[in-house]
Order: structure tokens, then C-alpha cells, then sequence
């Protein structure tokens, strides 16, 4: 493991619609080997930031330059009484990856979400077959709950 690097972290702005973007593409390259189309992902950035609670970006900078970010997004729980928060667009750049940059992101949020009475889990999903990923999670305490996420589109 590298060395362990400050960032800081920030609620995302407006400013940052292109790196977004391009961290967006990147993690569907790396993780999924599926390009996007990067037009409609800056349209659904541009338009995620504009909705206010419903998502939320945050982005950690070493200096001015953005090296990660997440999102965050929130689903009704009746069952729960309560805000399930998925956390979602994990990317942090390959050269800052092994350096503590998601862990500060994740424990930013989570201190955020601890004021949040309302808030009852975060969740997130990752892609069949990405270890690494899941390692990295499990060893942050996330489990698994045993739901298999599926989907349907409108049209269908």
C-alpha cells in the first residue's frame, strides 16, 4: 500500500461538470468495459447537481486538482421509516488509488449522514466479478445483503 495522502473534500459544483464527466467515463471503461456516451453523462451530471438533495456529489482535491469523487443518492424506505442513501460514481483517479483517497470521501459522507436522523443505511452496488472492489468495500464494513439488484426499462 502507498502512502496515505491528505485531501480535501467538497461538496461538488457546477465548475466541475467536466471532470465528472470524465471520472464517470472513466469508471465505466475500467470496471465495466462499457464506454459511455459522454454528452449523456454530462447531461445527467449537469442535471444530477441541479436537484438538490436527491443527489449529491462530493469530490477530493489534493491542491486544485480533483483526484475523486461520489455520489450520493437517496431512495424512500417504508419499511425502514427512513432515507436509504446509495452511494454511487466511486472514482478515484489510477495514479491516487492505494492513498487513503476513498476512505477520506467515504468517512466525509458518513459523518454527514450520522447528523441525518432520518438516514437508515448506506448502500451501494458493484458489478459482478469486481473483486477489488468488494474487497475494498468489506474491508470498509460494508456486507452483503443479499438482494441481486435487476431492471427493467420504461419501454419494456
Amino acid at each position: 500500500m502507498s502512502h496515505q495522502i491528505q485531501v480535501s473534500i467538497r461538496t461538488a459544483v457546477s465548475a466541475d461538470i467536466d471532470v465528472l464527466t470524465d471520472f464517470n467515463c472513466r469508471l465505466a471503461a475500467e470496471t465495466e468495459d462499457k464506454p459511455l456516451d459522454s454528452n449523456t453523462v454530462r447531461s445527467g451530471v449537469t442535471r444530477g447537481l441541479s436537484v438538490g438533495d436527491e443527489v449529491r456529489y462530493f469530490v477530493a482535491e489534493t491542491g486544485e486538482t480533483i483526484v475523486g469523487q461520489l455520489m450520493l443518492t437517496r431512495e424512500w424506505s417504508d419499511w425502514r421509516d427512513g432515507w436509504i442513501i446509495w452511494l454511487q460514481s466511486v472514482y478515484v483517479r489510477a495514479d491516487y488509488r492505494g492513498q487513503g483517497v476513498f476512505r477520506q470521501l467515504l468517512d466525509h459522507v458518513k459523518s454527514r449522514l450520522q447528523t441525518d436522523a432520518d438516514v437508515a443505511c448506506l448502500r451501494l452496488y458493484v458489478e459482478e466479478g469486481n473483486d477489488a472492489a468488494k474487497s475494498t468495500y468489506t474491508r470498509l464494513g460494508f456486507k452483503d445483503t443479499g438482494y441481486d439488484v435487476m431492471e427493467i426499462g420504461p419501454s419494456q
